[in-house]
């Protein structure tokens, strides 16, 4: 197509400029011919003009920005759009680059804005707060540039680069801020357009907001860009419609509403309001809007009856909707054995309400900043077992259950990168694509895996009907998976009596962290261990995993012996994940039994708790459990010799198999004493520091499912006996040498 300059109308600006005069710019743009790629990324990456369509890659997010309505956000790390490779989106002669930017932070990188390879580049520079447009070839070598002004100032800016065939030009906000003449022809080396990310050098992501990408096979006049940068107020969109369906419940203390998440993108969050009387009056609980589609109105005291009804909240401040039908509940006193499968119920309702709406797969956390596309694998493969739960005690029904399962299942099979049969630590739940841990930390997670692996096997056992083709598929695809787990890759030598945590197809085994005990991996070996098709050797537990000089123990604390494990036992999470479903009672390997161990450990935490050696407020007998959690100050491995005053319920709560008595007691003293600062719409929220008068605003995945899977261990034994059915686990007990008395 023959280029148009400043000074030739072509047919169609003519009907361009027809257009504009009668029904405003943006109609015009619309069927403006040379407009051959256009994403508003208002919510949708497809959205594109000439059939070029965008697929999302990393976790980019989607914002409501109170100036451009809804835009994607991106990181700077792994977050992109890739357009793809189309003939239509490959310039020669001219070209115009147009979208609105707002940026986060100024990371002294050539970060991609829009780019395709190298033949023409918009990106922000790697030396000050400017926006840059290359084009290649135009003079025979070399890079020529022009650049914008200041953007690095947190407002939106409307950047537009230009090639005419004689002029490479870039205006900022609608004005030309730089021109050099050139002739030539732009470089055809590529034709992949992306958006957020060079593709020709790692790691060149944008940081910021990005919105309206447009790109013209043709140069737009001064007055064309003029008019796309002019700002127009966004108006907020009208509030979708009332829930429905909403239920009301009645518990010990409190009463729980539950109603079907709306996934509309207009939707913020929802209003919960509370009467004393069906006809009112009304008044609202929450001051910002609620996230969930759970919400727990724990009130402290029994036989209370209350009417709800709840309102959607539209975004950007566009307003609530009409009410919900109206609903009531009555508080009630529960037996203990009542209140177990309440606050099990609850806990559950953060793998079921708040699994991932695509894939099924369990969200990392709720309520402390992480994205709602990550997913973690190892709360995933607690999830699965908290799944079986929900469906023995009909919190779901089994079916329901099944078809969650396999939903989670089809998506890790089908659609989730694996390194070696591992799944790494964090998966996008839309994709199944991989967003790192860390910045070496990007493949093969296998103490995750063993994590989903050992929820694989447990719900192998569980769906067992052979005449359900439901559960015939879940059996199938859980077979495959746990075979496809290649542990023998993870010794990285093939003499290697140890296993390492990490591999990655980019850096390898940089991180080489090997995985030896005394801590929450043994479930690592265990199931290496028992592989049917790529097994490690059965000495690999006493030379890898037992083999440390400080694994084993021996002495004793607040009067109870510690077989194995660091000084007073370490964060109770060490007794939990692998335990989750292998049975330690009745059996013993050559340093201990790992119940008595720890049953020991528990009551050392305990203890330790009850002596509150630095004053911490709060410390006694009911209140205990120091393990890795959210605090006032981050995140860490709380434990007896790593102690800042941060108690987790899940410490206390998941050692009920070990210390029944003690952990009943402090479950009842946390609900009752500190509901209606600790309760939350998931049951107890992840931690609590009374010095600090900190309780945690959210949970975390791999802090919930110990929760509801070791209370019904204590109750009925139910994941422990699932997972020690499965055909492949006696023989690798008998093979390392664990006896039974």
């Amino acid at each position: 197509m023959g280029r148009n300059t400043s000074g030739v109308v072509s047919a169609a600006l003519l009907v361009w400029a027809l257009v504009l005069v009668s029904t405003g710019p943006a109609a015009a743009f619309a069927v403006d011919p040379n407009l051959v790629g256009h994403w508003k990324l208002d919510g949708n990456a497809n959205d594109s003009a000439g059939g070029h369509h965008g697929t999302l890659l990393g976790d980019p997010a989607w914002v409501n920005d109170p100036q451009r309505g809804r835009c994607l956000e991106f990181d700077g790390k792994d977050d992109y759009v890739d357009v793809g490779d189309a003939p239509g989106l490959t310039f020669r002669e001219s070209i115009t680059v147009a979208c609105w930017i707002k940026v986060r932070r100024f990371d002294r990188n050539w970060a991609a804005i829009v780019t395709q390879g190298d033949d023409w580049v918009l990106a922000r520079t790697r030396d000050d707060s400017r926006v840059a447009f290359l084009c290649l070839g135009l003079t025979g070598g070399g890079w020529p540039e022009v650049y914008s002004g200041d953007v690095n100032d947190g407002n939106w800016h409307h950047i537009a680069g230009v090639y005419d065939g004689a002029q490479l030009c870039l205006y900022q906000d609608g004005g030309c801020v730089e021109a050099k003449t050139l002739r030539g022809q732009i470089n055809r080396n590529w034709s992949r357009v992306l958006i957020g990310e060079n593709g020709q050098a790692r790691n060149r992501y944008w940081n910021g907001l990005i919105s309206d990408v447009r790109l013209y096979n043709r140069p737009l006049l001064a007055e064309e860009i003029g008019l796309l940068a002019e700002v127009t107020p966004v108006a907020p969109p009208p509030p979708p419609p009332a829930p429905r369906e909403v239920t009301a419940a009645g518990h010990d203390s409190r009463i729980d509403l539950r109603w079907p998440f709306d996934t509309d993108p207009d939707l913020e969050g929802y209003s919960i309001y509370r009467a004393e009387a069906a006809d009112g009056p009304f008044t609202k609980l929450n001051d910002v809007p609620h996230k969930t589609s759970v919400y727990s109105d724990f009130l402290g005291a029994n036989e209370r009856t209350y009417y709800y009804l709840i309102k959607s909240v539209a975004i950007r401040g566009g307003g609530e909707s009409e009410p919900s039908k109206t609903v009531s509940a009555t508080s009630r006193a529960m037996t203990d054995d009542e209140l177990l499968s309440s606050v099990q119920e609850a806990v559950f309702r953060y793998f079921w309400d708040y699994g991932h709406p695509v894939s099924g797969l369990i969200r990392e956390g709720y309520g402390f900043g992480h994205g709602t596309d990550v997913c973690t694998s190892g709360g995933t493969g607690m999830g699965l077992m908290a799944l079986c739960v929900g469906a023995e005690r009909k919190f779901v029904t089994r079916a329901e259950a099944a078809a969650r399962v396999l939903q989670i299942l089809t998506f890790l099979e089908e659609r989730a990168s694996r390194y070696h049969g591992a799944w790494s630590h964090w998966i996008l739940g839309h994709t199944g694509a991989t967003k790192p841990f860390s910045q070496y930390d990007d493949g093969g997670d296998l103490v995750e895996t063993a994590y989903v692996v050992q929820g694989l096997l447990t719900l192998r056992q569980y769906f067992n009907d052979a005449k359900d083709p439901v559960e015939a598929e879940i059996r199938r695809r859980a077979t495959r998976m746990w075979e496809e787990v290649d542990w023998s890759w993870y010794r990285q030598q093939l003499r290697s009596d140890v296993l390492y945590w990490h591999w990655s197809p980019t850096y390898e085994w940089k991180i080489n962290m090997p995985i030896r005990g005394y801590n929450e991996c043994m479930i690592v070996y265990l199931l290496a261990i028992a592989s049917p098709t790529h097994p490690i050797p059965a000495t690999c537990y006493e030379r890898g995993w037992a083999k440390s000089a400080d694994y084993a123990n021996g002495n004793t604390y607040y009067g109870y012996k510690q077989w194995v494990g660091p000084e007073k036992g370490g964060p109770l999470f060490f007794t939990h994940y692998s335990f989750l479903g292998f049975d330690p009672r009745n059996k013993r390997d050559s340093y201990c039994n790992y119940f008595e161990n720890s049953r020991s450990i528990s009551l050392i935490n305990r203890a330790y708790c009850m002596e509150n050696p630095h004053g911490y407020t709060g410390y006694s007998a009911l209140v205990w459990g120091l393990t890795a959690s959210f605090n006032p100050w981050g995140y860490n491995a709380h434990s007896p010799t790593n102690d800042n005053g941060t108690i987790a319920p899940t410490a206390a709560l998941s050692a009920m198999p070990y210390v029944p008595e003690e952990s009943l007691a402090t479950l009842k003293h946390l609900y009752h004493t500190y509901g209606k600062d600790l309760w939350g719409p998931f049951g107890f929220t992840d931690a609590f520091n009374l010095k600090e008068k900190w309780f945690a605003p959210g949970y975390v995945a791999i802090d919930q499912g110990p929760i509801v899977i070791m209370i019904e261990n204590y109750r009925t034994q139910l994941c422990w006996k699932l997972f020690m059915a499965n055909p492949e686990i006696q023989p690798m007990l008998s093979a390392i040498g664990w006896t039974s008395p």
